[in-house]
């Protein structure tokens, strides 16, 4: 029986660099994420795309369906990606957000939505002291990537199960007064898995869709403040 748990990419080389921006007069969108966020072409391990893995194609990762949705509020909005799997492999070994994340700072976000967690070193679920904890490394990212304290944060249960993991982000969206997002049975249904054990399309669409649901208000709302 396939391992549905088992995250099958390396966390190095996901990228050949750790920001992208796609510039425009609208709201302005940040996502923080790791492989299923964005992975640059691969074609020694068979992964011809440039988008989030494991989508048939860009215009089926959460984040283009999504940009999708904010579109119809915001024609104009503005995106970038912070892809951030190196921090997240690297916590115990000194990586610091503004090691490769300056640009996603200095972007300006008006929302930001992280999710990520999956590169963490899996040793890390039974560490009683850890060096540095996941979650004091995950606050420090969120406070870099939100200089200013002016966006609306968004922060989403991992696809793989890492209770540790999740209660560690869980607690940081609380401090921060931020909004969770609860992905509910997508990260355990076999359907919601494909190529290389990454969301399939139908898993991104479920993962766009938890998302959306508590994003909507927020992109009206700011939507409707810019005049659009």
């Amino acid at each position: 029986m396939k391992d549905l748990q088992k995250n099958d990419v390396p966390a190095s080389g996901q990228v050949k660099k750790s920001v992208f921006i796609h510039e425009n007069s609208g709201l302005r969108i940040l996502f923080a994420g790791n492989s299923i966020t964005k992975h640059s072409p691969r074609p020694a391990m068979g992964w011809e795309n440039d988008c989030g893995m494991a989508a048939s194609d860009a215009e089926h990762d959460y984040v283009h369906i999504l940009l999708s949705r904010i579109r119809k509020y915001d024609p104009n909005a503005a995106w970038a990606i912070a892809q951030v799997g190196g921090y997240e492999a690297n916590l115990w070994n000194g990586a610091k957000p503004s090691d490769c994340h300056a640009e996603a700072a200095a972007f300006g976000a008006d929302i930001l939505l992280m999710f990520f967690g999956a590169n963490t070193p899996k040793e890390y679920e039974t560490t009683a002291h850890p060096p540095r904890t996941f979650g004091d490394a995950y606050a420090e990212m969120r406070r870099f990537l939100d200089p200013s304290g002016k966006a609306v944060v968004f922060h989403g249960q991992g696809f793989y199960v890492r209770p540790r993991l999740d209660e560690e982000k869980r607690a940081v969206a609380e401090r921060f007064g931020d909004t969770w997002i609860s992905l509910g049975d997508i990260g355990t249904r076999e359907d919601t898995h494909g190529r290389f054990n990454h969301p399939s399309d139908l898993g991104m669409r479920l993962i766009a869709d938890a998302f959306w649901k508590e994003m909507e208000p927020a992109v009206a709302a700011l939507a409707k403040k810019r005049g659009h």
